[in-house]
């Protein structure tokens, strides 16, 4: 009789447990905020997969031709984004500018399906990418706040068919920067005009140092970096009605002949020692003057501070007006991507939202102007000091954005300048040319 009793209480004490047990586990169900991990994680393995850190990551490829603090920022940037999302991995990759500037290698990944998932573009690329349907169309993305905040010039840049397929990130504006120590050894003022230019190339070229750096390298940046003196002139590729070439013979024969001068002088460096957009060919003392931009200027505020370098706006045709341009990466998604959706975010977070990002990268990663209103407000104080003081009084409203020819125009171009730079022919054979392939080509299109 006791043994049945002694039984029959450890089977209540167990049923009893067992009860607790149940009810706690029904409780956790209706409250899944609980005190007690255990219960937590074992209510979570019931439910359901959740977002913590050994679930599988989605990982989008971020491609940066950036490097030195400019890489380390995108890098920065990714981990800041992947500890607001556990189950999103960033990966900054790096690819040679020489390469990206091309386009060549962005349209091989993407035909290969190896491109990746978040790249930059410049305005150019994006006409040539959008036509082939490789950009994700992000106007859905932006409000009628983000949209007020963007400078109109800036979201043109990145608009075509009425469709927005890119985040602007900067506004970048290019100038003549020259070694201020060369220059005063030879009591030289800085050049204000191309005469002016090539006077001082030659007199401060030696069998070490060369007169001019531009960029010589067919591309995106050779065309970016020579627009500038065509239109100076009054000349363009295309006719303001987009029906004929603009280059008016007489004026666009001017800047050909001129740079086809300074070429057969020996004054422009033909063979620079890294990629023309690298301030380090004019700080090394390797040339006297170079065209080239305000992403320089945080590289010659820090890395080149103990060097004498000055800068002052792009120097003009005789007669001619101050003129620059105005470029500038920006941000853009591969519509082919299997996370599109997942890097539209991305790009819009990091570049559209709070201001401390795009102040971060346009104020001290480096120096460009910023595309949004807020962003320029909140960092004013930055756009004068050193050298940005120059690009901020002087050149800064003197600009005209870059353009969104058609692949074939800009293709024309780049030959044009390569027909300068190697071949020998002259301005007018060069116009001569030019004219009837952008003809021939608009003809086509307008049928």
């Amino acid at each position: 009789m006791e043994k049945t009793i002694s039984i029959s209480g450890k089977l209540a004490r167990k049923l009893l447990l067992l009860m607790l047990v149940f009810s706690l586990l029904i409780a956790c169900e209706q409250n899944t905020t609980t005190k007690s991990p255990e219960l937590d994680k074992l209510f979570r393995s019931q439910t359901g997969p959740s977002k913590d850190a050994s679930a599988p990551k989605r990982v989008l490829r971020l491609w940066s031709f950036h490097t030195s603090k400019e890489f380390e920022f995108w890098q920065e940037l990714a981990k800041q984004y992947q500890q607001l999302h556990p189950d999103i991995e960033i990966k900054v990759e790096y690819v040679s500018s020489d390469d990206y500037f091309t386009g060549e290698r962005l349209l091989a990944s993407f035909a290969s399906g190896t491109g990746p998932d978040i790249f930059f573009v410049s305005s150019p690329m994006i006409k040539r990418l959008a036509d082939v349907n490789m950009l994700m169309p992000l106007t859905s993305y932006f409000t009628p706040t983000m949209k007020e905040d963007f400078y109109p010039t800036a979201l043109e840049a990145v608009t075509l068919y009425n469709t927005i397929y890119a985040v602007p990130i900067e506004t970048e504006l290019m100038g003549l920067f020259y070694n201020k120590s060369m220059f005063q050894k030879q009591h030289l003022a800085p050049p204000k005009t191309w005469n002016e230019m090539m006077e001082a190339a030659k007199k401060l070229r030696t069998s070490h140092v060369s007169g001019l750096t531009i960029e010589t390298f067919g591309g995106v940046y050779q065309n970016f970096s020579w627009f500038p003196f065509l239109w100076q002139t009054g000349a363009d590729l295309i006719s303001e009605d987009g029906k004929h070439s603009g280059l008016s013979q007489v004026k666009g024969e001017n800047m050909y002949n001129f740079f086809h001068s300074m070429v057969s002088q020996g004054l422009i460096n033909m063979q620079p020692s890294r990629p023309a957009t690298d301030i380090g060919i004019l700080t090394n003392g390797e040339t006297a003057m170079q065209v080239s931009g305000t992403w320089n200027i945080r590289m010659l505020e820090t890395q080149y501070a103990d060097q004498p370098i000055g800068v002052v706006p792009l120097p003009t045709p005789d007669g001619g007006n101050r003129l620059t341009i105005a470029g500038g990466w920006k941000i853009a998604v591969n519509s082919r991507s299997d996370y599109a959706s997942e890097a539209a975010k991305f790009v819009m977070w990091a570049f559209s939202g709070d201001t401390s990002i795009p102040l971060k990268w346009c104020s001290d990663v480096k120096f460009a102007y910023s595309p949004r209103k807020s962003v320029m407000e909140a960092g004013s104080d930055y756009y004068r000091r050193g050298l940005r003081e120059v690009f901020t009084n002087e050149i800064f409203g003197t600009e005209r954005m870059e353009p969104q020819y058609p692949e074939e125009i800009n293709r024309t171009f780049t030959q044009s300048l390569q027909s300068i730079l190697y071949s020998g022919v002259s301005g007018k054979e060069v116009v001569q040319s030019m004219d009837e392939k952008i003809d021939r080509f608009l003809s086509k299109i307008q049928k």
